[in-house]
């Protein structure tokens, strides 16, 4: 509908460092061709960072945009909207406003940074425009678009159910745990890493587990002694995997346990039972309207509460607004009129 205003050209920076996975997401999202690739595999943190600006740097200077357009908080999404602030180039931020209000997490320091240099301010729901007018930022540059992840989950779950993961895995619907590690907050507990590996080796005697791990985890989880990351029939971990495999181990899960903010909506959307690692989130609605439960970094807790899921003891989902699939239209209106 708007191809005659707005030409999108797509910028893979390369942060994510498994070029098999990233090509599988980039087919499986249909995002099209890639007008420019930077190369940052292998970086962590600060030098991460500081390769992204420099190569992204360069790519705008050979092909300077009308609009750069980042989403969410990645350090890819920092590094361009720091670049189109030093440029004089307006930058549009998808997925702003969102604050877990805990400025110790990498995520919310991100956040909060790209919103400060952004021009526009795409936002999923109330909860984060509210947090945006708290800090300042002008009514007229915030515009409610709705949850795009909301999108590739309805445009792709049908695809989703091709998927051969739960054969693979001698997986039930129903009748498995999956288990996601990622962000660094939740690895450096180290106490409590070492504690919930234990307890998933005993829960996994009568409960299939299936743990996917970064591989960011499971290079920091190698250098905890108290931690096997060996599998066996009932308890798997694996690395990360494709998009639509992704989908159908959540819709068919019994429970997911998670630091993931991206799984906290996706349970939502599917109405599936989840368990989120640590103290805050910045994804309130999947706790107000969603399926999801905030559990803090207790073992014991955990136990409890996947005991009372497997009971029947669950919680109910309801609509959220702006979670309709219909976001990226939204999204695509603003842009051209801007």
């Amino acid at each position: 509908t708007y191809e005659d205003t707005i030409e999108p050209r797509l910028i893979h920076t390369g942060q994510h460092y498994d070029p098999e996975l990233s090509q599988d997401h980039w087919e499986q999202l249909k995002l099209g061709a890639v007008h420019a690739t930077l190369s940052v595999s292998g970086l962590t943190g600060i030098t991460q960072l500081a390769a992204l600006l420099v190569a992204y740097e360069k790519q705008v200077t050979l092909d300077p945009p009308g609009l750069i357009l980042v989403l969410g908080n990645s350090n890819t999404a920092l590094a361009g909207s720091m670049v189109g602030a030093r440029k004089g180039i307006r930058v549009a931020h998808i997925d702003a406003g969102v604050r877990s209000h805990d400025t110790s997490q990498i995520e919310e320091q991100n956040d909060a940074l790209i919103d400060k240099l952004s021009t526009y301010h795409f936002t999923s729901g109330g909860e984060s425009v509210i947090n945006l007018i708290r800090e300042g930022f002008e009514n007229q540059a915030i515009m409610e678009v709705g949850n795009i992840r909301a999108d590739a989950v309805l445009n792709n779950l049908e695809y989703a159910e091709d998927s051969q993961i739960l054969d693979r895995g001698g997986l039930e619907t129903g009748a498995y745990l999956l288990v996601t590690l990622h962000h660094r907050h939740t690895l450096t507990e180290t106490a409590f890493i070492v504690a919930l590996f234990t307890f998933l080796e005993t829960l996994s005697e009568h409960l299939k587990i299936y743990v996917i791990l970064h591989p960011g985890a499971a290079y920091f989880l190698e250098d905890i002694p108290e931690v096997y990351l060996e599998s066996t029939d009932n308890l798997q971990i694996v690395s990360s995997r494709s998009y639509q495999d992704m989908l159908k181990l959540i819709k068919h899960a019994a429970v997911v346990l998670t630091d993931s903010q991206g799984l906290q909506e996706e349970t939502a959307l599917l109405g599936v039972q989840c368990l989120t690692i640590g103290n805050t989130t910045n994804r309130p609605d999947t706790l107000a309207k969603g399926t999801n439960t905030l559990i803090g970094y207790d073992v014991k807790e955990i136990k409890d509460r996947i005991d009372g899921i497997l009971k029947g003891n669950t919680r109910a989902g309801y609509p959220i607004d702006g979670w309709d699939g219909k976001a990226a239209q939204r999204l695509a209106k603003y842009i051209s009129e801007l």
